[in-house]
């Protein structure tokens, strides 16, 4: 069980930036791709 928990430890910080809204954002914004961004921008400047 030491050793269990030893591990849970080491994992907690990798889990909590995994769920973080900023990675998961940041993640969103790299697997969309930039073809998204020309279209925010046209509606924001039209």
């Amino acid at each position: 069980m030491g050793k269990r928990l030893n591990s849970l430890k080491y994992l907690a910080p990798l889990v909590q930036m995994a769920l973080c809204p900023v990675t998961i954002l940041f993640l969103w914004t790299v697997f969309t791709g930039p073809e998204a961004i020309p279209v925010v921008s046209e509606e924001l400047v039209g």
